[in-house]
């Protein structure tokens, strides 16, 4: 047998050994009293001393919305002699903030009474990381749910607005043709402004899917919102009322006019919605300079600087909180069937993503929501938008000679024929090998080229590169059911762009002929 002498070395070994272990190793008996602790657990946990330890519940330490689980895998240990661990949040010494904590406790048997042995790491930083890598997973994953049906949409977009293209051209030319008291007039007028509704669906799916083809502009902001607010008065009705207040100075920013609007008729119409009987709408605008502590950091696009600031609020039912993570997602709707698509968030969230921009939301059932959108400043504001429209338009040359190519015949067609009622010379070509081969052959010089950028064999912006080494001063005009990646390139190359989404009328059709051929 170890004599006193040799026990109490022991014990001291043991203790120093406790004391050394960078965690809490506490034992606790079956009232939940402390019987015995490291240094680690009395100077960085409790802060007491060793006087003060004894009979200290180490439970009132935990979040109380951790406390029931904690509290039964310890009963469970005791009674049921079985090892547990698990992960709470706790507070060290005098009180919060709550970090978080993973234990391991096992039951010991110490003066003939069941206690549990428990060692205690701090996990916080751990979880941190996690909750960071959590973010960035949720992040991957909705941008490839967006890859994806960005995809579908523009294999879609390509073929619907090809269709879309010649029904909206070649009901404009019927309707030119045709004398208003027509009986048919009514009739292609019915097709003609069904075609211009498909085209803005078409629109919406790809401004979600962040593949819509822009024509940004520079104008300003309170300007934009005010005119909008009234064009949608009565879609809002007369039980809301709008209370607009826009920021006092000039605000300028840089995007698509048409993507403004979408993203203002989506919010109103779904703060309208929101609202049962009377209510109130308040838009407000705003400049925010953003350091870098106030980005968020799952997402890198949006980066410190000046921005925009417009936020939509209104006092309707409010969004319930399991709904929230899901808002902005595609075909996502809480509305009754026929009174939704779940396209109108998504929209939003897509054009706001693609200017690189944020959207974030708060609400509160029964409170009301709150939309912010953060679009970049644009902070030269000696640059105009309508420049190039205020520029006095020169009279079409009736002598310039045109080249079109486009794989759809009924485009084609129907390009050529407003065209030639303007006394254009047109060639037209159904891909790049008959385009180059009428180049070759054509004994005139070419003015303009307009070109479809999706062709069969090659695609139209590296058909015009091989153009224009015969024709070098032809001008180019590039056309596109959607936004492919090749036009996005070229305008980072900082090529030459003169650019008209399809389907397209047949005025701005010619208005962008106009300024291209005009051009210096």
């Amino acid at each position: 047998m170890q004599d006193k002498a040799t026990t109490h070395n022991t014990l001291a070994a043991i203790t120093e050994l406790y004391d050394a272990i960078p965690a809490s190793v506490i034992i606790v008996d079956a009232r939940m009293r402390l019987v015995g602790w490291n240094s680690f657990s009395r100077d960085t946990i409790n802060g007491l001393t060793d006087h003060e330890m004894p009979d200290v519940n180490p439970l009132k330490r935990v979040h109380p919305d951790d406390l029931a689980e904690i509290s039964r895998k310890a009963r469970d240990i005791i009674h049921l002699d079985i090892e547990e661990s698990g992960e709470f949040r706790m507070y060290h010494k005098n009180g919060p903030p709550y970090k978080w904590a993973m234990f391991r406790g096992k039951r010991a048997i110490i003066g003939g009474e069941p206690c549990v042995v428990a060692v205690v790491t701090e996990i916080t930083e751990l979880k941190q990381a996690e909750e960071g890598q959590q973010k960035l997973q949720k992040q991957l994953l909705q941008y490839q749910k967006m890859e994806l049906v960005g995809q579908l949409a523009g294999g879609i977009a390509h073929d619907f607005n090809n269709t879309l293209a010649a029904i909206i051209g070649n009901t404009e030319l019927a309707l030119r043709k045709l004398n208003p008291a027509d009986p048919a007039t009514p009739n292609i007028t019915d097709v003609h402004k069904l075609a211009l509704r498909s085209a803005e669906m078409t629109r919406q799916l790809l401004a979600f899917a962040r593949k819509q083809t822009a024509t940004p502009q520079v104008f300003e902001l309170n300007e934009s919102v005010s005119e909008c607010i009234h064009l949608h008065r009565s879609l809002i009705g007369n039980n809301i009322r709008i209370e607009w207040n826009p920021h006092g100075e000039p605000v300028q920013v840089k995007l698509d006019p048409m993507q403004l609007d979408q993203i203002l008729s989506n919010l109103l119409i779904n703060a309208r919605d929101a609202i049962t009987g009377c209510g109130c709408i308040r838009i407000g605008c705003e400049t925010v300079r953003l350091a870098p502590g106030d980005c968020v950091a799952d997402q890198a696009e949006f980066a410190p600087g000046t921005y925009a600031k417009l936020s939509i609020t209104d006092n309707g039912c409010g969004i319930e909180e399991p709904v929230l993570p899901h808002i902005y997602e595609p075909f996502f709707t809480t509305k009754e069937v026929g009174k939704g698509t779940g396209l109108g968030l998504s929209t939003v969230y897509g054009i706001v993503m693609q200017q690189r921009g944020r959207i974030e939301c708060r609400s509160e059932c029964g409170a009301g929501t709150t939309f912010t959108v953060y679009l970049p400043l644009h902070l030269d504001e000696r640059q105009t938008g309508d420049g190039a429209a205020k520029r006095e338009k020169a009279a079409l040359n009736a002598a310039e000679t045109i080249l079109v190519v486009d794989d759809e015949p009924f485009i084609l067609k129907l390009i050529q024929e407003i065209l030639e009622s303007r006394d254009f010379t047109v060639f037209i070509a159904r891909d790049a090998s008959e385009c180059l081969q009428i180049a070759n052959g054509c004994a005139r010089a070419l003015d303009l080229l307009v070109t479809d950028i999706m062709l069969p064999d090659i695609n139209g912006i590296e058909m015009s590169r091989l153009l224009r080494q015969k024709h070098p001063s032809m001008k180019l005009l590039f056309m596109s059911a959607h936004a492919p990646e090749q036009l996005a390139l070229s305008r980072k190359e900082k090529n030459e762009v003169n650019f008209i989404q399809k389907p397209f009328g047949i005025g701005d059709f010619i208005e962008k002929i106009d300024r291209v051929l005009n051009m210096a």
